[in-house]
C-alpha cells in the first residue's frame, strides 16, 4: 500500500510543496509495517487489553521496537521528520486498531510538540529522551471545574527563583507512564490568555500527586490521573517558552494540530467500522437474499462513505496548511468538529445494520462503537469547535468590511 508515488529521483510535489521522494519513500515503508502490525498483531493486543483492562508493558515495547513512537520527531534528534500529509495515512491505519492503541501512536507522535516549542536545551534534552529513549510527554490543561479555558485555577507564583504550582487537573491522558508533563497554569494576580504560562515537570517531582481515574466507557486500558500540585516546585529552566505565552503553547503550537490528528483517527475508526459492515451485510440473508441488496441498506452504507470521505478531506487541507506553517485553527476545528459528527452517525450505522448482534460483547463493531466516543472529547467538544469556527467566520467577515472601507 502507498502514500503516493514517490519514482522521482530527487523530490516530489506534496499539496503544492517539494518534499524529497526518499522521505516519501520512508512514509510508504512505515505505512505497509503499520499495515502489517494491524493485520498481523494488533488483533491479539486488543483481547488481552480488553480482558485485563490495562495496556500491557510489552505493547508500550513493541511500538518502540517497531520505531512508531518517533514518526513526526524532528530528524536532528533522530525522528522520522514526517510532515502530517504524510503522517495522516499512517495514523489513519493505526486507527483501524484497538483504541488505546490509537492513543499510544497519537501521545508518543503528537504531544511532543509541546516539548518542541521550548528551548534549544530543553529539546535537545527532552525530545532525545523520546526518541532513544522511548519517553513519554503527557499534557496537562484541563480542569475538573474550570475545563479548558482560560479561566484556569492552577496557579504559578514566583519566589526566590523559582515557581510554585497549586492547583488540580483532571483526565491527564498517560499522566502515571510520562516521564515529563507539560502543565498550563496561571500566573497569580494575572487574567485572561496573557496570564498562563507553560512549565515542564518532569513525573515524581516534590508537591505533584497523582491518582488514577476510573475507566472509560472506551479506549480500555489507557490510563487517565488527576494531578494535584501542592506547593510544587517548578525551575526557572523549566518554562515552556516564555512566561505569559502559555495559551501559545498550548493552542497555536499543540492544539490546533492535535484536533487535526483526533480528525483523522476518527477516520480511520469510521473507517473500520465501515468495512467491517460492508463485510456482513453482504453475508447477512432475509428471505433469501443478502441484505447488501437492499436499496434501503445501500443508501445508508453510500451516506457512511460519503461523510467518511469527506472528513478525510478536510484532515487531509488542515494537514497540507499546517505543513506549509499556516494557522489551521480553523481548519482543525472544522475537521474535528465534523469528524465528531461523522463518527457518530458511521458507528451509529453500522451497529443499525449489524442489528442486535452488533451490540453483543466481542461483536466487530461494539469496540469501534464504544471507542469512537472518545474522539468526541479528545481536544474539545463539538460546541468547543463551533465556537472557534464562528469567531473565525466573524473576525474574517470584519477584515473584509474594513478592506471595503478602504476602498
Amino acid at each position: 500500500m502507498s502514500i503516493l508515488n514517490a519514482s522521482e529521483p530527487d523530490a516530489i510535489q506534496l499539496n503544492g510543496q517539494t518534499i524529497d521522494s526518499e522521505l516519501v519513500k520512508r512514509a510508504n515503508q512505515i505505512r505497509n509495517r503499520v499495515l502489517q502490525f494491524r493485520q498481523e498483531e494488533s488483533g491479539d493486543w486488543a483481547e488481552q487489553i480488553e480482558r485485563a483492562g490495562r495496556i500491557p508493558d510489552a505493547l508500550w515495547d513493541r511500538i518502540r521496537e517497531l520505531g512508531f513512537h518517533k514518526l513526526t520527531q524532528p530528524k536532528w534528534v533522530g525522528g522520522e521528520g514526517l510532515p502530517l500529509s504524510l503522517y495522516f495515512p499512517i495514523l489513519e491505519e493505526i486507527s483501524h486498531c484497538h483504541g488505546s492503541i490509537r492513543m499510544i501512536f497519537h501521545a508518543y507522535n503528537s504531544i511532543w510538540r509541546t516539548v518542541g516549542q521550548g528551548s534549544k536545551a530543553q529539546q535537545e534534552h527532552w525530545l532525545t529522551k523520546l526518541v532513544d529513549e522511548g519517553a513519554l510527554v503527557a499534557f496537562a490543561l484541563t480542569e475538573p471545574d474550570n475545563g479548558t479555558g482560560i479561566d484556569l485555577r492552577t496557579t504559578a507564583n514566583y519566589e526566590n527563583g523559582k515557581y510554585m504550582l497549586n492547583g488540580r487537573k483532571h483526565l491527564i491522558t498517560f499522566a502515571e507512564e510520562a516521564s515529563v508533563i507539560t502543565v498550563i497554569a496561571k500566573m497569580e494576580g494575572e487574567a485572561g490568555r496573557g496570564g498562563l504560562t507553560a512549565f515542564l515537570v518532569p513525573n515524581g517531582t516534590k508537591g505533584m500527586n497523582l491518582e488514577p481515574m476510573p475507566h472509560m466507557m472506551g479506549d480500555k486500558g489507557c490510563s487517565h490521573a488527576i494531578i494535584t500540585f501542592e506547593n510544587c516546585e517548578v525551575a526557572e529552566d523549566d518554562v515552556l517558552g516564555d512566561v505569559g505565552e502559555g495559551f501559545g503553547v498550548a493552542v497555536r503550537g499543540f492544539l490546533d494540530q492535535s484536533r487535526a490528528c483526533i480528525a483523522q483517527s476518527a477516520v480511520g475508526l469510521a473507517q473500520e467500522a465501515l468495512d467491517a459492515t460492508l463485510q456482513f451485510v453482504r453475508k447477512r440473508t432475509t428471505f433469501g437474499k443478502a441484505i447488501a441488496s437492499r436499496q434501503a441498506i445501500q443508501m445508508r452504507l453510500a451516506e457512511m462513505q460519503m461523510a467518511v470521505q469527506g472528513a478525510r478531506l478536510l484532515c487531509l487541507d488542515a494537514a497540507r496548511k499546517f505543513d506549509k506553517g499556516e494557522d489551521i485553527s480553523l481548519e482543525a476545528s472544522l475537521a474535528k468538529g465534523n469528524a465528531i459528527r461523522m463518527v457518530r452517525e458511521v458507528t451509529d450505522g453500522a451497529l443499525s445494520l449489524f442489528g442486535g448482534i452488533g451490540y453483543s460483547v466481542g461483536s466487530p463493531v461494539e469496540r469501534l462503537y464504544r471507542d469512537a466516543r472518545s474522539l468526541w472529547f479528545e481536544e474539545g467538544t463539538a460546541e468547543m469547535q463551533k465556537m472557534t469556527i464562528a469567531e473565525a467566520m466573524l473576525t474574517n467577515a470584519r477584515r473584509r468590511e474594513r478592506a471595503r472601507r478602504k476602498k
